[in-house]
């Protein structure tokens, strides 16, 4: 049934998002309104239809994985209690719960959501309920399973692209739309192609353990995935070379045949027993991937340590990214200050320096090394990334579309940021209150030990960190003066009043007698951590410093920024 169901639910929740990304990316908007209205209504109804199996399949999922990872009968997962039970212990189960409830949004809003944001938006739960699915399988058991858990994190972002995409382009003809412009859009997917089979390589190493693929069983589906990797690539180049547009049409659809196999491929592994499986692991192999024996010092810690994957793609695709639309935007004719690549950059040099120094390999081990990181990640990141105003960069890059053409990044951006959920959300008070009180909310209840027992669940809260702490200085230091910004008084204001809470919040780390995650940490048994409530001590002083240093770079930077706003008024005036 877990085989079943699985595959089902992978393949129904794959349909949605191409016929999402169709409606929303694929269709140009203004030209022949009849045809694209009619062509969006067709393309709805079938989502609608195909979530609506996603939705039955991951429902069953939720019953039947448990069941098979636990190697239990499927009637227990049937009495409520125990149903229960099983999705709040195996993040699997979870992982298709959330699923399941990305589904039902999807059939509602087929019902009723026209808006291009909104679809957007939908689409963007239905990818990060894929990847929740994706990344709580077997990749998070075992040694080296950081290094697995990050590859399958990017190669699953890498497929759902080239899976949506390649619906988009085939659903798009079928109903009537001109493929050429969508097709000049899928070709560009190409090098993803090489990222999912690098992503998936690492995991096929990680689980394989040493072990040849040819002599177990899960290396069969490992081998046959792979060699559908491979003919994928080789399309995508006859894709790049052939000008027809009917030929590439046709290899758009062999594209579509070939994920479908390579989908059940990955299903069929995660249903069979890794040779990782088989070797032996210590409590902290069991929950970082890896273990930090030798005690923290300052050329261990400031040095080059274990690298997190996940952060370091992330460092080099942001610099990438923002080179070319530096470039785009001067090609255009806009005139950028020389002054905000010099603060992106320093923003992503800082998360580079992170994510490939000791700091990391020792935040996930001790408290007071995880609060520097923390801090350094929400606060100081943040504002150095903002002021680099990359937002603004996306737009000036980008180029007016015609009626007949397909709606850009910018377009899209913008689309997603009018949503009236978008709105309430990036919102001054909520972005405040959210910004002030997550950090109570995940550091003084169970969810904190619970996430830093899986590494997905360290790596997402980060990223919730990050976003977080972008919305709040986005708000308050993003260069310009549009229309809907807030007064500099006011910025000036919710960026006082957030400080006595920050201190709040390092105070009443030091001032707890109870440790916080003490299971987790007492589970790990840090030999050079012998007293936990002294460390988290050491963790409060960091995370009050941390905290004042950027806050005074943000003080700095809004006077600034307000004396060259009054200026500029004065001059007009």
């Amino acid at each position: 049934v877990s085989l079943l169901a699985g595959l089902t639910g992978r393949l129904a929740a794959a349909a949605p998002l191409g016929l999402l990304a169709a409606v929303v990316a694929f269709v140009p908007r203004g030209a022949s309104a009849d045809t694209t209205e009619a062509a969006r209504a067709t393309l709805t109804h079938w989502t609608l239809r195909a979530a609506q199996l996603w939705l039955a399949a991951a429902l069953v999922m939720t019953f039947a994985n448990p069941t098979f990872v636990l190697g239990l009968p499927l009637r227990v997962a049937f009495v409520p209690s125990s149903w229960w039970t099983f999705i709040t212990t195996t993040p699997s189960a979870l992982a298709w719960l959330v699923s399941a409830l990305v589904a039902l949004a999807t059939v509602l809003a087929s019902l009723r959501v026209r808006s291009p944001g909104a679809l957007i938006g939908l689409w963007l739960l239905g990818a990060g309920s894929t990847l929740f699915v994706a990344v709580t399988g077997n990749v998070t058991v075992g040694l080296d399973h950081d290094f697995a858990t990050d590859a399958m994190t990017l190669a699953g972002a890498a497929a759902v692209l080239v899976g949506s995409a390649a619906v988009a382009v085939v659903a798009g003809a079928a109903v009537g739309v001109d493929p050429r412009a969508g097709l000049a859009r899928y070709v560009r997917t190409g090098p993803l192609l090489v990222a999912m089979a690098a992503g998936y390589a690492v995991v096929a190493w990680q689980q394989l353990a040493g072990v040849s693929p040819l002599d177990v069983a899960f290396g069969m589906p490992v081998v046959f995935g792979f060699a559908v990797l491979a003919l994928l690539v080789a399309v995508a180049v006859l894709r790049a070379l052939v000008r027809p547009v009917r030929l590439r049409l046709v290899t758009a659809l062999v594209d579509l045949v070939l994920l479908v196999i390579a989908v059940t491929s990955l299903n069929a592994a995660e249903h069979l027993p890794p040779p990782r499986f088989m070797v032996p692991q210590s409590i902290q192999i069991n929950y970082l991937g890896y273990e930090v024996l030798e005690p923290a010092n300052l050329a261990r810690v400031a040095g080059l340590g274990r690298p997190n994957l996940l952060w370091t793609v992330i460092t080099i695709t942001g610099l990438a990214l923002y080179a070319v639309g530096m470039v785009r935007a001067r090609r255009l004719g806009h005139a950028w200050p020389v002054s905000r690549p010099i603060f992106f950059a320093a923003g992503m040099g800082l998360t580079g320096y992170l994510a490939v120094s000791g700091l990391w390999e020792y935040s996930t081990a001790a408290f007071s090394w995880h609060m520097l990181v923390h801090m350094t990640i929400n606060m100081m990141i943040p504002v150095l990334c903002v002021l680099g105003a990359p937002f603004e960069l996306l737009r000036a890059a980008s180029r007016p579309r015609g009626a007949d053409e397909l709606p850009g990044a910018a377009q899209l951006l913008d689309d997603l940021l009018a949503t009236r959920v978008l709105r309430v959300l990036t919102s001054a008070p909520v972005v405040w209150a959210v910004y002030v009180f997550s950090l109570f909310g995940v550091y003084f209840s169970p969810l904190f030990p619970w996430l830093m027992r899986y590494h997905w669940g360290h790596q997402a809260m980060l990223l919730f960190f990050m976003m977080v702490g972008f919305g709040f200085f986005n708000l308050l230091l993003a260069p310009g003066d549009g229309p809907g910004r807030l007064p500099y008084v006011l910025r000036f204001a919710l960026l006082i009043s957030v400080m006595p809470f920050h201190a709040m919040f390092a105070v009443g780390i030091m001032s707890s007698r109870q440790v916080i995650g003490e299971q987790f940490y007492a589970m790990l048994a840090i030999p050079w951590v012998p007293d936990l409530l002294a460390d988290q001590n050491v963790a409060g002083q960091i995370t009050w410093f941390t905290g004042e240093v950027p806050a005074f770079i943000a003080v700095v930077m809004l006077a600034a920024q307000w004396f060259r706003s009054d200026s500029r008024a004065a001059a007009a005036a």
